[in-house]
Formats: structure tokens, C-alpha cells, sequence
């Protein structure tokens, strides 16, 4: 488990705590010692390393102790924070795109062409893209139910336009740059702007551009600061000149969570909803990993795209992944090849759940329709 956005919010509110005791508001130091112990607890909790979970452990002891006396002890007698961190950030690199492009994309032509028109065409015909001030980059939001293949999607981008990819996972941010965002998102977007060619994808973004609460201290606070950073930056979101494209792409599971102020003119204001594949991508995802095996005369690929309606990409292509699974170990039993049955399908098929419900398809329409979503 990852425990470093904890250990941050733990520093933080330790740093609170201190703050508070020396201008004398022990209340104030109380709470926020308080917080910083449970924080340490949960630390402790999560944390696969004994070393670690030792020392926040006694860190949650000692706190709790310091607070329950008012914080009325000696200064020196507050806790030192733990100097442990769970695993050190990484370093900002891009990743390997893995030579997808669009034709790798099972459906979706909506989506396809809205990108097309976005971002590919300006750089394929600049000109005219000048003539009309169509600039090749936007800020761009892909939504959808989990598993529709929005990862994928922005991989496939930087493919078509040959393009250096930072996949950025949301919930990593948070816990590398908690304190420091300002710098740390400074040192992201540069090193983007020296490509010609860059893609920003922030992966998980309702985690990090949830609507801020109101409070003033605790949790609520400290994402607020770093929502505040973020939409900072994405203002100040401009090409080098040694830059011709700097596309930014956000994606959620859950749009209706985003702060609105992150969905406004000028910020990620195109919406691009992946829905489910349709028969024809379901039936190009099935073909993609069953196509040309052995099958039995009585299986119908097409039949088993149709029992998958309903499904996203990722668990179509488990799903198929499961069924050529169950007919190689048949194989290896007897020792001879073996053809995929109606009974390696169904078997798999009764075993598999549709995780995206209708209850879940029916908050994406209402947020299309920009209706609100409880």
C-alpha cells in the first residue's frame, strides 16, 4: 500500500500542531495533534514495512499522550515526526506509447473524430488550421464508466501524432508533491514543453479535482491549496517555442465529483464521453484474442460478442483472455490440442460480473444531458 499521501497529510497536520502550540492556542495544537495521530495510526496500519509501522505507531502513541494533557507540556515534549517514507517519489519520465494508434481502438468513432478534428488535423494542415486560429493542442476531459479503454484512447493519441506520453496517475500526485505541488507540477509542465510533441494524461483526476469543502483546516484544506495549484498551472498552460503541440488529458470514472472550476472555458471544457463498445468493437475486441484459434464448429464469435453487451473493453478482452486460458490448460491435460467449446465460454461467462451497472450508465446520461447527478 501506498502510504504517502498519509505520511504527507501527517507532516502537515504535525506542522499545525506546532505552529499552534507556539503562538500559544493549545486548543487548536490539541486538534490538529489529534488529526496528526490518526493519521499515524492509519500509517502504522497500512504499512508492509515493520520498521515503519513500528515507528508510527509509537509517533500515534506519543501524540495521543501529548494531546489528552491539553498540550500543556514542556514544547520540547512534543513527538518528532518519523523520518521514514514509505518509498521515495519517482522521477517525472515519459512512457512508452507501445505503438498504438487509432487503428488499435475497438470503435469509438465519435470519440475518434472529435480528436481528430482537435488535435490531429491542425498538425497534419497547419495552414489551414492558422487560417481559421485552430491551434493543435486543447485541455480535454475523457469520461466514462471504468474500463471503456480512456487510457488507451490518450496512448492511441500520442501514437497518431508521434508524441513524447506522461501518464500521470492522480492519486501518485498527490502523494509526491502533498507541500510541494507548485514546484513539483512547475518541473512537470516544463519538462513536457522541451518535446516538440507532448501528452500530459492525468489518469484518476476526480482524485485530485474532487469539489473543494468548506472547511477551513484539516483534509478539505489542504486539497483546496492543491486544486488552487492545479487550476494555477492549467492557466498558465502555454506551448514553448520549441513546441508545436502540448495536449493535457484528464480522465474520470466520475465527472459529476470534478470541481466545476475545472470544467470552465479555457480549462478542460472538451468533454469527450467513452461509453461501452457497441457490437462491432466488441466483436473487433473478441476477434483481437480468440481470432484464428481453434474453434468448434457449433461457437460463434459473433454470439459471444452479443452476450457481452453491457461490458467495458478491458473485461471483454479479460474475459476472451480466460476462455483461451481454460482451453490451452484442457490442452495441456490431454496432451493434445484442443478447440475452444460452447462450454469453455459459458463457463467463463456464468463466472463473469458486469461491473459498470445500469444505475451507473443512467448518472453518465444524466451528466451528458447536464442534468445533476446525487
Amino acid at each position: 500500500m501506498n502510504n504517502q499521501p498519509l505520511v504527507e497529510a501527517y507532516k502537515s497536520f504535525s506542522a499545525q500542531g506546532r505552529e499552534k502550540l507556539a503562538a500559544g492556542d493549545y486548543t487548536g495544537a490539541r486538534e490538529a495533534f489529534l488529526k496528526a495521530a490518526e493519521l499515524a495510526n492509519k500509517i502504522s496500519v497500512g504499512s508492509a514495512s515493520y520498521e515503519v509501522r513500528m515507528e508510527y505507531h509509537n509517533a500515534a502513541v506519543k501524540l495521543l499522550e501529548f494531546a489528552k494533557n491539553g498540550c500543556r507540556l514542556a514544547p520540547e515534549r512534543v513527538p518528532a515526526a518519523p523520518q521514514r517514507a514509505e518509498e521515495k517519489p519517482a522521477e517525472i519520465k515519459p512512457s512508452a506509447g507501445g505503438g498504438i494508434t487509432f487503428a488499435d481502438v475497438a470503435g469509438l468513432e465519435d470519440v475518434k473524430n472529435q480528436i481528430r478534428y482537435k488535435v490531429i488535423e491542425p498538425l497534419k494542415n497547419p495552414e489551414l488550421a492558422a487560417m481559421y486560429k485552430i491551434e493543435p493542442g486543447a485541455k480535454i476531459l475523457l469520461y466514462g464508466p471504468p474500463g471503456t479503454g480512456k487510457t488507451f484512447i490518450a496512448r492511441a493519441i500520442a501514437g497518431e501524432v508521434d508524441a513524447q506520453f506522461y501518464a500521470i496517475n492522480c492519486q501518485d500526485l498527490i502523494s509526491k508533491y502533498m507541500g510541494d505541488s507548485s514546484k513539483k507540477l512547475d518541473e512537470l509542465f516544463e519538462t513536457a514543453q522541451k518535446n516538440e510533441r507532448a501528452i500530459i494524461f492525468f489518469d484518476e483526476f476526480d482524485s485530485v479535482a474532487s469539489r473543494r469543502g468548506d472547511g477551513a483546516d484539516g483534509v478539505d484544506a489542504e486539497m483546496a491549496r492543491f486544486v488552487a495549484t492545479f487550476l494555477t498551472k492549467v492557466d498558465g498552460f502555454k506551448k514553448s517555442k520549441t513546441n508545436k503541440m502540448l495536449l493535457l488529458i484528464a480522465a474520470t470514472n466520475r465527472p459529476w465529483a470534478l470541481d466545476r472550476a475545472m470544467l470552465r472555458g479555457g480549462r478542460f471544457d472538451t468533454h469527450i464521453y467513452v461509453g461501452v463498445p457497441d457490437q462491432a468493437a466488441r466483436e473487433f475486441l473478441v476477434n483481437k484474442v480468440l481470432g484464428g484459434l481453434p474453434i468448434e464448429e457449433d461457437v460463434s464469435l459473433k454470439k459471444l460478442a452479443s452476450a457481452l453487451e453491457g461490458y467495458g473493453g478491458g473485461d471483454i478482452t479479460a474475459i476472451c483472455g480466460k476462455i483461451k486460458l481454460n482451453t490451452y490448460m484442457r490442452a495441456l491435460k490431454a496432451g493434445a490440442p484442443q478447440s475452444i467449446s460452447r462450454d469453455d465460454c459459458n463457463r467463463v461467462l456464468l463466472s463473469s460480473h458486469n461491473m459498470i451497472t445500469a444505475e451507473e450508465l443512467a448518472k453518465f446520461q444524466k451528466f451528458r444531458a447536464g442534468q445533476s447527478v446525487d
